[in-house]
């Protein structure tokens, strides 16, 4: 008995010791990563103060992936060596001072070539957007490369599944990938049926699937769709009958592009990537990126983002089209938790004198999100921001445009999550006619909402929204 008793009191002590030592080795960590100040202190917090359950949760959602690559270099150089095969370079030369500084800027950040010659076709109802892409799913001879955050095994997603199908059965390559998080309600069913069917289903970071890269909270949120090479597909709307007839009784307004042209080749690549980073060949070769000839008048260039790499791709384009604003600068996101550097360049851009405007719901489908990004509001409003609250239902746009010049529209919040933990993808489009474009659908918006402009007003709002609002904001880095 007495034996038994020091053995349980050393195996404790080992533990604890083991246990300590995780933590301490966690924390260093955390500080010699040398990240987002903020989110090292909430990590190093969790750590301390709450026993095992904050080691658990470092090692499932905190570690940082940025010394880790998708591709080697020797597949990135071939991927993009086809990818730009035959492209002319584009004159950009008539584009204002601003719109070359971004256009160099993402190129730079991650190879985000500028395409000329492109027709874009924006869509803010889902009925219009899947009719069209039904459409397209129809007319593909060759193949098609569909990737979604979330496919649902609904009314839409069975329509969309059984397009996928008739593509395979006469003779077109399909390949799908979905993100195993965003899918994780859906039963594994719905993609092995498609793939006995023969579509090539892959999901992106299974969750059961353990590796060196394996992290619960990095996630794939892009949603673009490939046809032929010649037909392309990305915005913020999943596939989903909420996109189109709403959920219960929150209705949902998203906005979505299609383009066809050379920047097709973008959103490709960015498939490519992620397709070769979960085993699969490289799609490299050259019909999967025809030369294209212009067809339309659109610039537009395709950024990539992600914790993998070296920079936070969207987060600086963002922060870029923020600080070079003159005139006005519109923003729509489904959450508003900016990082410091971005909040600091909203308020300097208004109280330079820039019109500055978000728009971000009322109800959300997560009401944690909802109170982060009300936290934000008084800062904005002491800047004199613009805050709409969208009232219909749920405002799921993510879009950004400014000075008639340009539009940013894909998966990417405005958020911790988009900027520093999801793979996303935004596409760029330069033109004055696709910015007034989405400037007006903005001020259409603006007729279903409440305006917040009154930070007196504001400040009276309840005293326990206001609690909640604090404690999130604490933990937003990390959520």
């Amino acid at each position: 008995m007495f034996l038994q008793v020091q053995i349980s009191a050393w195996l404790l002590s080992t533990l604890y010791v083991i246990y300590v030592l995780l933590v301490v080795s966690s924390i260093f960590v955390v500080v010699s990563e040398n990240r987002n100040a903020a989110k090292s202190n909430a990590w190093i917090l969790a750590l301390i103060f709450l026993p095992v359950l904050g080691l658990i949760l470092y090692l499932l959602f905190g570690q940082s992936l940025r010394d880790k690559r998708m591709l080697s270099q020797q597949n990135r150089e071939k991927l993009l060596t086809h990818a730009e095969d035959g492209l002319v370079e584009a004159d950009v030369e008539t584009l204002s001072e601003n719109n070359r500084q971004l256009i160099s800027l993402c190129n730079k950040l991650g190879t985000a070539h500028f395409y000329s010659g492109n027709e874009v076709q924006m869509y803010t109802e889902g009925h219009k957007k899947f009719d069209d892409l039904i459409a397209d799913l129809r007319s593909a001879q060759k193949f098609i490369h569909i990737q979604y955050f979330i496919f649902r095994d609904d009314t839409l997603g069975r329509r969309i599944r059984d397009e996928l199908v008739a593509a395979v059965e006469r003779g077109v390559a399909v390949r799908l990938l979905y993100d195993d998080m965003g899918c994780f309600t859906v039963n594994r069913r719905f993609f092995e049926n498609m793939k006995k069917r023969g579509v090539e289903v892959c999901s992106f970071m299974p969750i059961f699937k353990f590796r060196p890269s394996w992290r619960l909270n990095y996630r794939n949120h892009r949603k673009i769709v490939i046809i032929d090479g010649e037909v392309g597909y990305i915005g913020g709307m999943n596939i989903a009958n909420r996109y189109v007839d709403g959920d219960k009784d929150l209705s949902w307004r998203d906005t979505h592009v299609r383009i066809v042209g050379p920047a097709v080749r973008g959103l490709q690549t960015s498939f490519a990537i992620d397709w070769s980073y979960e085993g699969n060949e490289l799609l490299s070769d050259k019909q999967y990126y025809p030369e294209e000839q212009g067809v339309g008048d659109k610039g537009v260039q395709i950024v990539l983002s992600g914790p993998m790499g070296e920079w936070d791709s969207v987060a600086m384009m963002c922060e870029k089209v923020v600080s070079m604003a003159h005139d006005y600068v519109y923003i729509q996101t489904p959450y508003f938790l900016p990082t410091d550097s971005l909040v600091y360049a909203l308020q300097v851009a208004s109280l330079s004198g820039v019109d500055v405007r978000i728009m971000i719901p009322n109800r959300t489908d997560w009401v944690v999100m909802r109170w982060g990004s009300f936290s934000y509001i008084s800062q904005m409003l002491s800047a004199g921001i613009k805050i709409y609250l969208y009232q219909p239902g749920m405002l799921h746009a993510k879009t950004i445009v400014a000075d008639d010049e340009m539009v940013s529209v894909g998966s990417a919040n405005f958020d911790f999550r988009s900027f520093e933990h999801n793979f996303e993808t935004n596409a760029i489009i330069y033109g004055a006619d696709m910015a007034l474009q989405v400037k007006e659908d903005f001020m259409n918006d603006a007729q279903h909402c409440v305006l917040i402009d009154n930070l007196d007003e504001w400040r009276r709002r309840p005293f326990l929204q206001k609690v909640c609002e604090s404690i999130v904001r604490l933990v937003s880095p990390v959520l």
